[in-house]
């Protein structure tokens, strides 16, 4: 960001993002490694203001992809007590298709009752309408109409705004070393009405802690449970998906109190743990026979290209038996695990993610003295193990009987222990 713009906005000044805040803002970003310029920084009693570029790499369905270059503005609030949601102007051929997706998935945009002109304009995707309907009264709305079009991302701990979509789908391109370049990042007097209509918008949801604690008060359980009500009401492929993998307290309860080995293992902590495992096992040692012998039939009919398919074939058979040791681990800790009681150390975000999902290294410090455990997980887990860390809730976990510094920690998958 150029030197210069911290003098046009009141308050603000370059420096390092909080490293609380950091975390929240990375969690708004599926791609495993974006990357902050210089950030200007307010910070206050309620938590801080941060307006940073950002940028990131998309992958493309053919090619290198392309580099996305945003704006945004970042509301921190670690008192804020707020389900996640997302506001969105209904703009372009790509929104009125993205909401066609998600309703025929299970999760259809809400509207608002008696608010014909923000329901023009915005379109409102979450999982936890009724709670959602609570932050969006007529003050709120009022405030998200008084400014020009905004993208607003609320998460648990603050709101994201900017012009375009963080999606990183359409933009402006130029050529970089045989890459796309889409850049929406902003200047001068750009960047100071961002940040003022993000104030003005989002100020009075994050603002005011009474506000999501209300919203909170309004529904049974915490907003993960409400969430995971509506999508399986609504029904839908993506309510199947969190009925079929929910795991709920009183399972681990029971797999906590168990002997080991355990024999009864809930289905949906079986797919958790290593249920993933199973199409690959299946489809490794197949394309890997195949590979195999049609590099033999090719070497024995005198071309030296069958070495190539000899090569495929053991690398899959290399992948399967990567595949069959995880899965060997992942079952030897559920069914003969120690169950120690711990808590949360610390959450680390890595630079490596699977199928999009960013992984984290998650530190279990456990009650009897042992050296802590260190589990890598993805996104969802990974941001329960921020909640109890902040709220000092208990857990624990699954310790290895024969290798004291490996461990399964369900307590990421549960329901019931999920925290606002």
């Amino acid at each position: 960001m150029r030197k210069g713009v911290e003098s046009m906005i009141d308050g603000f000044t370059r420096g390092e993002i909080p490293d609380e805040a950091r975390s929240e803002l990375l969690g708004h970003f599926s791609d495993n490694d974006p990357r902050f310029g210089t950030a200007l920084v307010r910070r206050h009693g309620l938590g801080s203001d941060i307006v940073v570029n950002v940028q990131w790499h998309e992958h493309g369905d053919e090619g290198p992809g392309y580099v996305v270059k945003h704006t945004v503005v970042f509301l921190h609030r670690p008192g804020a007590v707020l389900p996640e949601f997302e506001i969105r102007p209904r703009k372009g051929v790509a929104e009125k298709a993205l909401g066609m997706l998600v309703s025929l998935l299970g999760a259809p945009p809400m509207e608002l009752e008696d608010e014909p002109v923000f329901n023009e304009r915005y379109s409102v995707m979450t999982a936890n309408p009724d709670s959602v309907r609570v932050l969006l009264g007529r003050q709120a709305v009022e405030s998200i109409l008084a400014v020009d079009d905004l993208h607003l991302r609320f998460s648990g701990r603050g709101v994201l705004a900017s012009r375009r979509s963080i999606d990183g789908s359409s933009g402006g391109r130029s050529g970089l070393a045989m890459r796309d370049i889409r850049d929406h990042r902003l200047e001068g007097g750009a960047i100071k009405a961002l940040v003022e209509d993000t104030i003005i918008a989002g100020g009075p949801i994050v603002d005011d802690p009474e506000v999501g604690r209300r919203a909170a008060d309004a529904v049974e359980g915490s907003y993960a449970e409400e969430a995971a009500r509506h999508l399986q009401e609504q029904g839908g492929f993506i309510g199947r998906q969190v009925a079929l993998n929910l795991i709920t307290g009183e399972m681990l309860d029971r797999m906590k109190s168990a002997p080991a080995p355990r024999t009864e293992i809930p289905a949906p902590v079986a797919r958790r743990a290593w249920g993933s495992t199973t199409i690959p096992m299946i489809v490794a040692p197949i394309f890997g026979l195949i590979f195999i012998t049609i590099g033999i039939v090719t070497i024995l009919g005198g071309s030296s290209e069958g070495m190539g398919f000899v090569g495929f074939g053991l690398a899959a058979l290399v992948v399967m038996a990567f595949v069959l040791r995880f899965r060997s681990i992942r079952r030897k800790l559920v069914i003969r695990g120690v169950p120690v009681d711990a808590r949360v150390g610390s959450v680390d975000r890595t630079n490596t993610s699977v199928n999009d999902d960013p992984i984290h290294k998650i530190t279990i410090v456990t009650q009897d003295g042992s050296e802590p455990m260190v589990v890598k997980m993805g996104s969802a887990p990974a941001r329960q193990a921020r909640r109890m860390m902040e709220a000092g809730k208990a857990t624990w976990i699954l310790r290895d009987p024969d290798k004291p510094s490996r461990g399964l920690w369900l307590d990421g998958w549960c329901l019931d222990n999920s925290v606002d």
